[in-house]
This record gives C-alpha cells, sequence and structure tokens, in this order.
C-alpha cells in the first residue's frame, strides 16, 4: 500500500497470485496502516483483480473512492454464459 502523496509504501503484504488471495490483502492492510500513521485512503487505485462486485462495493461503503477497472466476463466466448442470460433450450 503506498501513500500517493507522498511516494511513501506504508504497508506490504505478500500473497498468492490469486483473485481472492489479493483482495484479501487489501483488506488485511487498512486497518494496520489507519492504527499505525492514521492514513484512511481517501482513493483505491488497483487493478482489475479488484474490480468485482464485492469489493467494489466494501470499498465504496467505506468512503473510498474506487478507481478500479471492473472486470466485465460479459463479451466471453468460451461456452460460458454472462450473468443474467439464461440457456436457450
Amino acid at each position: 500500500m503506498i501513500d500517493t502523496d507522498h511516494g511513501v509504501i506504508v504497508d506490504v503484504e505478500a500473497t498468492r497470485s490469486i483473485r481472492h488471495a489479493e483482495v484479501g490483502s487489501a483488506r488485511t492492510m487498512l486497518n494496520p496502516v489507519k492504527a499505525k500513521f492514521d492514513l484512511h485512503p481517501e482513493r483505491l487505485i488497483t487493478d482489475t483483480a479488484y474490480g468485482t462486485g464485492p469489493i467494489l462495493g466494501w470499498i465504496v461503503e467505506r468512503k473510498i473512492a474506487p478507481h478500479i477497472p471492473v472486470l466485465d466476463k460479459s463479451g466471453r466466448n468460451d461456452g460460458t454464459w454472462p450473468s443474467g442470460i439464461g440457456r436457450k433450450i
């Protein structure tokens, strides 16, 4: 986690490179950074791994502005159905 105003790394948490582990690390880092440095982020800048509904909702609930590309699977063509579309029978 980086304080972008000052260009300082304030916390690090190593994870496996799977989406739920990365998202969990962001959640884990927010409380210690608040306790140690009295920092509460105004915005969170991440990659698409954090662009799912549950994490975006969690971020917004904490009054943090997300600067995150939304993970969009609606254009998939690998035989899976996008959310909200039923199968033709």
